[in-house]
């Protein structure tokens, strides 16, 4: 109780003001990525208190992924010390098509090559916590609502730069329910083949795994190993033109879509994030060079592009916020006060 509140205008009593005991009850955040998998535990104001990060299983067959979940589950609860009854639930972000009118079913996970995945059922079933699951570009906007640049932003389109490419959009501070994929935009005329059978995707060309190949294409006569982004990221900041060229490519890439979203929807922000995000102004530059050229007058300077806030911890913040707005306050969009 935090004591009386003003007097209504139309007469009677001062209301009580209440306020909820934050570490009376918890909820659990799951961020499992293609590359690292991420486990938080947070309080009902959102904070977190404790997290795991570690690789994620190599061959991504479901059940190994599954118990790999359960096991830093586990391992979370006990080294914070916190009583099973007390868990109100688990949130889980996982790349792919994900319905939750199927309560939480992986339609088509390109990623981890999953289909029809019951992820939420299965963690549910195993663990005992009521859990809810989504898809992690939705997940990772509705943490940037809670913990971002988002926070008092109305309409807003989100882009997830991983492994792969992802997108979510707000409208009227409420997340779009439904799948928004810009990364299968053709956004160039490139012979390059994505996954997905089309030729020229955003994703095949800018995302974490197009600039992995291309990183090797071009360094392939170098002494430097298997070049991932980060490692082609430290190069491109070391002064290497190669790697610069490589980043600036993708960059251009992102720019135009940017530049297509802000000229279709006029949101007030864009955010980028996602690992290949944190590359920063080796990306950032020429996509803001690209937004600039083609953004129509009277929207460019209505629209603002964004990196997000968050880096790495996008996904599992964001998971905790699903569990919160889920199984807390029952609403699809609520902002931290």
């Amino acid at each position: 109780e935090l004591g009386e509140g003003a007097s209504p205008k139309k007469g009677g009593r001062k209301p009580i003001l209440l306020s909820l005991n934050p570490s009376s009850k918890f909820v659990i955040g799951v961020d499992i990525g293609y590359t690292n998998m991420v486990v938080a535990i947070g309080n009902l104001k959102g904070e977190c208190l404790a997290k795991i990060r570690v690789p994620t299983v190599h061959d991504h067959a479901v059940e190994r992924v599954v118990n790999q979940v359960i096991s830093l589950i586990d391992e979370m609860i006990r080294e914070a010390a916190i009583q099973r009854e007390k868990i109100l639930g688990l949130g889980i972000s996982v790349a792919g098509t994900v319905e939750q009118a199927q309560g939480g079913v992986i339609v088509f996970s390109p990623d981890f090559n999953w289909r029809q995945v019951a992820i939420a059922e299965i963690v549910e079933q195993k663990t005992g916590f009521t859990t809810i699951a989504d898809n992690c570009t939705r997940v990772m906007t509705r943490g940037e609502i809670w913990y971002g640049h988002a926070q008092h932003v109305r309409n807003m389109f989100y882009i997830n730069i991983g492994y792969g490419i992802g997108s979510a959009m707000v409208v009227d501070e409420t997340i779009y329910p439904n799948h928004c994929e810009c990364g299968h935009a053709q956004i160039t005329t490139r012979d390059v083949r994505c996954y997905c059978g089309k030729s020229g995707c955003l994703e095949a060309v800018a995302s974490g795994q197009a600039i992995e190949r291309r990183a090797n294409e071009m360094f392939a006569e170098s002494d430097d190993g298997w070049m991932t982004p980060q490692k082609l990221a430290d190069k491109a900041q070391q002064g290497n033109l190669t790697a610069q060229h490589i980043f600036a490519e993708a960059g251009r890439y992102i720019g135009r879509m940017t530049s297509l979203v802000a000229n279709l929807f006029n949101p007030d922000t864009i955010i980028i994030g996602g690992g290949v995000a944190l590359a920063g102004d080796l990306l950032l530059t020429p996509i803001l060079k690209e937004f600039e050229e083609n953004t129509m007058e009277g929207i460019k300077h209505t629209t603002n592009i964004e990196f997000s806030a968050l880096g790495m911890d996008a996904g599992v913040l964001g998971a905790i916020a699903l569990a919160l707005n889920h199984f807390v306050f029952k609403q699809e969009m609520i902002t931290r006060s």
